[in-house]
């Protein structure tokens, strides 16, 4: 099935498609800063859910019980009972390239592949983002962005919870692109406009930031990106998780993806000698496409601008 679901029609472009890795110039007034950091402290927890729990609503309600204003997420094991999802499509026109697809349900069980997942607030209340992938019964693998009502499976979910009390996360509609984003901002001060911070000595103080949380917009190269959020941060080793976004496209070592949009269900990866004259950036991802297909691989540096927006989150490394 070509769309990765239940239909066999995948709705065509009305303008010319470019190379994967072709930057997106969107309708919508150019916003800055284009990388918008938080340093944090940063917690670990395991989150345990059983058959039947409500993924959305669980996630949701971590933000009390781990008292933080901000969380990511990385599935961990398990599988989904139900599941409602979309996945990137081709937009209306050459000035808006990108869109969703038709809503798609999966109402057996699937085993989970990869999932990520921001949550923070939208409109004042408790809001989660998740991109997943999974394989069906008949092993046919699948992806996409989650809807509310998905549920965990017989063999329940296991999820690695990075619990953020220094930065609240806040999802908007972005002007320059339409689609609504997560930002972060000091949950010390959390009307200020946050910048990233000016490189520093790393520290190992018990209350000193040991990771970061980011917003990329559009056309940031993503593993440029890493890197600069790293160096300003003042980490010189640090790991890439719980990460989840869009690029038009990707670039792997060995292939691509269409453009002019995948979104990422996994991102992972270090960076060492972020510091120093000759830093190394080696990010591996999984993505799903217009299609509704699943790729996965490592990414090409330098290749894979940022579609609509990057949630990304770096911990140091000692």
């Amino acid at each position: 099935m070509s769309n990765g679901a239940d239909s066999t029609a995948l709705r065509q472009p009305t303008f010319p498609l470019k190379a994967p890795g072709t930057a997106v110039i969107h309708a919508g007034p150019q916003q800055n800063p284009r990388i918008v950091s938080v340093p944090t402290r940063c917690t670990e927890h395991i989150l345990e859910l059983p058959e039947g729990t409500d993924v959305f609503a669980a996630l949701e309600r971590s933000l009390t019980d781990f008292a933080v204003p901000g969380i990511v997420a990385e599935f961990h094991s398990g599988d989904f009972g139900h599941i409602d999802y979309v996945h990137p499509a081709y937009g209306p026109d050459a000035e808006h390239p990108m869109s969703f697809s038709e809503t798609f349900t999966v109402d057996v069980p699937a085993r989970l592949r990869h999932a990520s997942a921001t949550i923070g607030v939208r409109d004042g209340s408790p809001f989660c983002h998740i991109h997943a992938s999974w394989t069906t019964s008949d092993n046919k693998i699948r992806g996409g962005h989650l809807l509310p009502g998905t549920l965990a499976g017989p063999k329940g979910l296991t999820i690695r919870l990075f619990a953020l009390p220094d930065a609240q996360l806040i999802s908007e509609v972005d002007p320059e692109t339409g689609f609504s984003a997560f930002a972060p901002t000091r949950a010390d001060h959390p009307a200020d406009q946050p910048n990233s911070p000016e490189p520093s000595e790393p520290s190992e103080s018990a209350d000193s930031p040991n990771a970061v949380v980011s917003r990329v917009r559009p056309g940031e190269i993503l593993d440029e990106a890493v890197l600069a959020v790293c160096r300003n941060a003042g980490f010189d080793s640090a790991e890439v998780v719980a990460s989840l976004g869009s690029t038009t496209g990707v670039v792997f070592t060995d292939g691509t993806a269409p453009w002019p949009a995948v979104e990422f269900t996994h991102l992972g990866g270090k960076v060492t000698g972020a510091r120093s004259a000759a830093p190394k950036v080696t990010l591996s991802c999984e993505v799903v496409d217009v299609a509704g297909a699943v790729h996965s691989g490592v990414i090409a540096n330098g290749a894979n601008p940022v579609a609509v927006t990057f949630e990304l989150f770096v911990r140091r490394l000692a």
